[in-house]
């Protein structure tokens, strides 16, 4: 009986060991199919286009690691379960954009900037400097430009030893007040050439102080800082009888008289520029022809006794047979004017204008009168 057991006991052991056996042999088969399926397509995506780390990552994690294998292959083996999702075209994609598709706008960036187009000429942003017309050729009375020269003055003329009819003198820092009585020169007209020079302010006023009148009148002469240096010929008549000189500030003055044989005589066409004193040494009538360009310009008629008349006898001498009552013997105009003034008799013809560039044109004509109305 015992002997029975122990065939029984061992025949149960075989079996177990047989059992055993088979599920080994299949656990084996299982992992040769495996492993045959694993080298098949490691061989297949060999042969394609993927990338060799995706290859490498697909490794199974069963497989022996040599030792000298970097970490960052055994650290991440969830890529190797991501295989056919990186094998996907949009993956394989997204890995170079991540790596270059940054670094693009700073090579945009560092361009330089592109040029802009050139105008089109460049008298579109700035007009180009006026063309000098030619004169017209149509026989109607016109000035030349007004391009006569420049108001440049030397040094202020100081009087000399022995030197009559000039008066000159300095002034200081200081305000002050000068007033001199005037030397005349011969005759009863007489021209004053007057030169200022100054770092304040400075004028010269002529006077009429005696006994029983005493007058001031408009100055002669303005300077202010901002002019530095002016100079101005006038005309000085027997009303005046001293000359008052105002001034704040270092500066400079003179005024030279002249006497009516020492100035120019006004005959036949003159042109010229700026204020000036011209002589009419004729005793009969004449016309003046007076065109003159300046933002604002006067013609006055001075008769030799040294009268400034408003009208041919106004000064009190008499008129030439012939010549009407309402002749014209001065004006005042602005821009551009032509006017034609008759002169009664000798005397002097004072012109000012505003700038010492401004044009203009004198003609003296024999006085003929006006046709008579048939």
């Amino acid at each position: 009986m015992a002997v029975g057991l122990l065939v029984g006991f061992a025949l149960g052991c075989l079996v177990t060991a047989a059992a055993l056996w088979r599920l080994t042999l299949s656990a084996a088969r299982k992992a040769a199919g495996s492993a045959a399926r694993a080298e098949a397509a490691a061989v297949k995506a060999a042969g394609s286009d993927a990338d060799p780390v995706t290859t490498v990552a697909a490794t199974p994690a069963a497989a022996p690691v040599p030792a000298a294998a970097p970490a960052v292959a055994v650290a991440k083996p969830a890529v190797a379960k991501k295989q056919p999702a990186v094998a996907k075209p949009a993956v394989a994609k997204k890995q170079p954009v991540a790596a270059v598709a940054k670094p693009a706008p700073r090579v945009e960036a560092a361009r330089p900037a592109p040029t802009p187009p050139r105008p089109r000429s460049t008298t579109d942003s700035a007009p180009a400097p006026a063309p000098v017309l030619p004169p017209v050729e149509d026989g109607l009375p016109r000035l030349r430009p007004a391009s006569g020269p420049s108001d440049r003055r030397g040094p202020v003329p100081q009087q000399q030893a022995g030197e009559r009819f000039h008066f000159s003198g300095r002034c200081g820092e200081r305000e002050a007040e000068y007033e001199f009585p005037i030397e005349w020169p011969e005759g009863a007209i007489t021209v004053a050439q007057i030169e200022v020079s100054t770092k304040g302010y400075l004028s010269i006023s002529p006077m009429t102080r005696t006994l029983d009148r005493i007058e001031s009148h408009s100055s002669l002469i303005y300077l202010s800082s901002s002019d530095k240096r002016k100079g101005v010929r006038t005309v000085l008549t027997r009303d005046f009888t001293h000359l008052l000189v105002e001034s704040r500030g270092v500066g400079e003055w003179s005024v030279r008289l002249y006497g009516p044989d020492e100035i120019d005589e006004l005959t036949g066409i003159m042109e010229g520029y700026g204020s000036t004193v011209l002589a009419i040494r004729q005793d009969r009538p004449v016309s003046c022809v007076t065109h003159v360009k300046s933002s604002s310009w006067s013609a006055e008629f001075i008769c030799a006794c040294g009268r400034i008349p408003k009208s041919s006898r106004s000064c009190g001498c008499p008129d030439p047979p012939g010549l009407p009552s309402s002749a014209t013997v001065c004006a005042w105009e602005s821009g551009e004017a032509l006017r034609t003034l008759q002169f009664p008799r000798a005397g002097a013809l004072k012109l000012r204008t505003s700038k010492p560039s401004d044009p203009w044109r004198l003609e003296v004509r024999p006085y003929t009168g006006k046709p008579k109305a048939r």
